[in-house]
């Protein structure tokens, strides 16, 4: 997810020159690959076995959620590590993203996938074999590399692989979301029932990955002019029509996957402490909520407009910042899941709102390189306030450390609803 171009300066108003148009419209104009494909066989098979090499990526992605609490039993660090190995993870994404965006655009999807497959497959290894903490950064420095070359070209090549584009669209968000929230389901299932809870999850998982290499065999290449492998970091690339609606809408990335960094990280720890659940099955379910109410959203939000997408999923979001400062309050486990799955449906809106915008503010030249710009948002917010609160925690506790938290996400929320409503008046003059 890069291309060529420059970032230049550029001033508000300019976002008249960009109207809005349904979330799914703007998808299938993200970046692909240049050239023919090199034969036009039967591809229905191929679209469904990316499909689940692309879900069993990203379920790999948030299998160790359920599972910080072990670690923490057993290795003895504070909920401030357990933010730092997560972020660790977020760190390998934005560095794959950064350096090899553009891979499987010249090598070809194949040998992308099959080098985000073996980067899935040592990161599984090292959880595996993990004798201590330094272990665990290691494997989440690989997972996370794996999950930056995977989740572009999975993409592009479900787009590459027969099906209609808004399917293909359709496909890659149920995959991409939805295994992040089979992830920890999985694996607090796994932990609560099974021996072993920290090495029979990786285990099981390893037979995930066979799996999806095995398919990934039999999946054609669809990229045929190849280039030469080039890493390097290419600058970050902000459009210059629309440049502050586009700011509005990584700033609105950047709350909504905070969200998702606090409940990856954080989950099982305020369940244990604020809420008095140690049950690893309902750890790994209610981050599953989360997960899954926003694939649902999703899906369901795609075909109306981005701005009102963001507008209400922005709503939503501050519902349920309070819902679960609530339900964290009155140590209510039903307060929080559903403050949860109200969570899970603002992100939802949020991150394909604010995508969607990214993509339709970009010149065709420079999309690419816009939605490696708009992750980044994203993910320096999945690092940013989970390390905050998992280190404020330590001193003042988690409920005034999420408390602290929520304010600023509903502050940064508030001023990108009013940042939205001003690029829409300055478009319909």
């Amino acid at each position: 997810m890069g291309t060529r171009t420059q970032t230049a300066p550029g001033t508000g108003s300019s976002s008249a020159a960009a109207g809005d148009r349904p979330c799914i419209d703007c998808l299938q104009e993200a970046p692909a690959p240049t050239g023919p494909t090199p034969d036009t066989r039967d591809r229905r098979p191929a679209f469904w076995l990316l499909a689940y090499l692309f879900a069993a990526v990203m379920l790999g992605v948030t299998l160790p959620t359920p599972l910080y609490v072990l670690y923490q039993a057993q290795w003895h660090f504070s909920s401030g590590i357990v933010t730092v190995v997560f972020a660790s993870y977020a760190a390998g994404v934005l560095a794959a993203l950064l350096l090899a965006g553009r891979a499987s655009d010249q090598v070809g999807r194949r040998p992308v996938l099959a080098v985000g497959l073996g980067f899935a497959t040592l990161s599984t290894l090292a959880f595996v074999l993990a004798p201590n903490l330094g272990w665990l950064f290691v494997g989440r420095v690989l997972s996370g590399t794996c999950a930056g070359l995977v989740t572009g070209t999975a993409t592009a090549a479900l787009s590459e692989a027969g099906a209609s584009p808004r399917r293909s669209s359709q496909v890659a968000i149920a995959a991409n979301m939805g295994g992040l929230g089979l992830g920890p389901l999985v694996a607090g299932l796994i932990a609560q029932f099974g021996p072993s809870p920290t090495v029979l999850v990786f285990e099981v998982y390893l037979g995930f990955l066979a799996l999806a290499a095995l398919a990934l065999l039999r999946v054609p290449e669809t990229v045929v002019e190849r280039q030469p492998l080039r890493l390097r970091f290419e600058g970050l690339g902000i459009p210059v029509a629309g440049r502050s609606e586009y700011l509005v809408a990584g700033i609105a990335g950047f709350a909504g996957f905070a969200l998702l960094g606090l409940f990856s990280a954080l989950v099982p720890s305020f369940l244990g402490q604020v809420l008095h659940e140690q049950n690893h099955a309902v750890e790994g379910a209610v981050v599953f909520a989360l997960f899954s109410s926003a694939t649902v959203a999703q899906l369901f939000v795609a075909r109306f407009n981005s701005r009102p997408v963001v507008l209400g999923g922005l709503t939503t979001f501050l519902v349920a910042l309070a819902l679960i400062v609530a339900g964290l309050s009155a140590a209510s486990l039903a307060l929080f899941v559903v403050g949860t799955v109200v969570g899970g449906i603002g992100v939802g809106g949020v991150f394909l709102g604010s995508l969607s915008t990214s993509i339709r503010l970009a010149p065709p030249g420079e999309r690419g390189r816009a939605v490696s710009t708009f992750f980044v948002f994203c993910y320096v917010g999945m690092i940013v306030p989970a390390i905050g609160v998992g280190v404020a925690s330590t001193y003042e506790g988690d409920f005034r450390s999420v408390l602290v938290c929520a304010v600023v996400l509903a502050a940064l929320s508030v001023g990108c609803m009013v940042g939205i409503r001003r690029a829409a008046a300055i478009t319909t003059r």
